[in-house]
């Protein structure tokens, strides 16, 4: 037995100790796994080259290369643990995380990273609960069945490969976390697009680490929004605490936005009240329609980013910028985005800009278009994109408004063939994975949908009433209301769920859900 005076400091852990540690020969096994770790050696080899980048200071670079390690030696000890018993399942789980004072979410999302890593299978037990003619069948979670693989991690392929798998197979959301993170900067998301410098890259893997496409735990975010501890099945739109639908009372805001502008009121208020000091978010460049990330820096940078934009758009790929002061940031973006972020908070190894959000604001999405798309909408409808008024998604069409006052649209259906590919693997309609989720679908013309998932979320919107910014009413009292929302997000599931099923039969890699 062997002695080792250490303080823990964990995500999710209980309560700090420091204490001497009684660590057996397994326990230094997992230490000495950990530290062999594919993503560990790889940061400590290229120490240098990452300060050079200048993405990282050298306090970041140790911070979050022992933050990693922690991590490391907390999932290879749930590895091990997972060898004391024979039939290993649910109440396992719970047990580990009870030993090891941390919250049953943390010891899931370890679990998760161990299947992606291919050093366990983990298969889902469901009770079917039968339907009738107006109930659909259902099935409700019941345990797992864990099956650890009779392998030495250490000679394991590290699942953390360069993201570039993920451009070639038509799997990126191009939500550009990894370049907003990566620690030399050989990684750039340009018009729904994905590159990398070769030459530059150490393959650390970080990109893939953190990216949604790669593997998602959706359980975890499921209940991390939910603050839950219990497995279960939510609903199309996901976990939600209210439903409102609402408009600004802002007049500046109220003349330029989209539908109901309470996403710019959020951001208003936030900066008003000095509760921020940055915001994240898209405006259009100098290039007609083709937006562009944007960080906000006061209220009046606000009115840069309203309206839809769909185009895609990397608004986390200037994350990186925002390493080198300590700021309060609130991040507007898409599904893709917030799960990335939730991500990226659940699996957390101390990245500067990710430990400065405050607040996640989702937008409703069905799908994005590449520039080139867009401008074939346009020959499509015969307008030159420099006359584009707004641009809009509503009732099955897409409608472009001129600046000479023309309201012209063409069928959904008839233009499905030039979204992005890669959108086809996403699921998510309403930023399920946001602090508050903010769209159009559901609520009258001129009105926002909102969904208030989280209680950050909550306490923003009830500002936003007690500051007189917004008309709001719930969402049960407004038509077309939920049931259209859910119908739609079924519908994004459905197709979702058809795209990954063909990507399986035809032996192509898919995102892991």
């Amino acid at each position: 037995m062997y002695y080792i005076k250490t303080t823990l400091k964990q995500p999710y852990v209980k309560k700090k100790m420091s204490f001497e540690l009684k660590i057996s020969k397994e326990g230094l096994k997992d230490i000495a796994v950990a530290v062999d770790s594919y993503r560990i050696r790889v940061l400590i080899d290229a120490k240098q080259e990452i300060l050079d980048s200048g993405v990282y200071n050298e306090e970041q670079y140790m911070q979050m290369l022992f933050k990693m390690f922690d991590e490391e030696l907390l999932k290879y000890k749930l590895f091990n643990y997972l060898s004391t018993s024979n039939s290993n399942n649910l109440k396992t789980i719970k047990k580990f995380s009870d030993l090891n004072s941390i919250d049953i979410r943390k010891a899931l999302s370890l679990l998760e990273l161990l299947r992606s890593e291919k050093l366990i299978e983990l298969n889902t037990i469901y009770d079917i609960v039968e339907g009738d003619e107006n109930t659909p069948e259902s099935k409700l979670f019941k345990d797992f069945n864990i099956e650890k693989y009779d392998v030495d991690p250490s000679r394991v392929k590290s699942v953390y490969e360069p993201v570039k798998t993920i451009f070639d197979t038509h799997n990126c959301s191009g939500c550009g976390l990894c370049a907003g993170i990566c620690p030399v900067n050989c990684l750039n998301i340009y018009n729904g697009f994905g590159k990398i410098d070769e030459e530059k890259c150490i393959k650390c893997g970080l990109c893939y680490f953190v990216c949604p496409r790669s593997y998602l735990p959706v359980s975890v975010l499921n209940m991390t929004q939910e603050e839950s501890s219990e497995l279960k099945n939510y609903s199309q739109v996901g976990h939600y605490l209210e439903a409102f639908s609402a408009r600004t009372k802002l007049k500046d805001i109220a003349e330029v936005c989209q539908d109901g502008g309470i996403t710019s009121t959020c951001l208003h208020y936030l900066f008003d009240s000095k509760t921020i000091d940055l915001a994240l978010g898209a405006k259009m460049s100098n290039t007609p329609w083709r937006p562009e990330p944007i960080i906000l820096r006061s209220k009046e940078d606000i009115l840069l980013t309203t309206g839809t934009k769909y185009v895609n758009n990397p608004n986390l790929k200037i994350l990186s910028e925002l390493n080198k002061n300590q700021s309060n940031l609130a991040v507007v973006g898409v599904p893709c985005m917030m799960q990335a972020l939730l991500k990226s908070a659940i699996y957390n190894i101390d990245i500067p800009s990710l430990t400065q959000i405050r607040y996640r604001i989702g937008i409703f999405c069905m799908e994005s278009f590449s520039y080139e798309s867009l401008l074939k909408i346009c020959e499509m409808l015969k307008v030159d994109v420099k006359d584009i008024k707004k641009t809009d998604i509503n009732k099955g069409k897409f409608f472009v408004y001129t600046e000479s006052g023309e309201e012209l649209s063409v069928p959904i259906k008839e233009i499905g063939h030039l979204a992005r590919e890669d959108c086809e693997v996403c699921f998510d309609l309403t930023s399920e994975s946001a602090d508050i989720s903010i769209g159009s679908i559901g609520s009258p013309s001129g009105w926002n949908t909102v969904l208030i998932r989280t209680e950050t979320g909550r306490e923003l919107y009830n500002k936003l009433i007690e500051n007189d910014l917004i008309e709001s009413k719930a969402l049960a009292d407004v038509k077309p209301g939920l049931p259209l929302l859910e119908r739609i997000a079924k519908s994004k599931r459905n197709k979702c769920t058809k795209h990954i099923d063909k990507k399986k039969d035809e032996n192509v890699r898919f995102p892991q859900y």
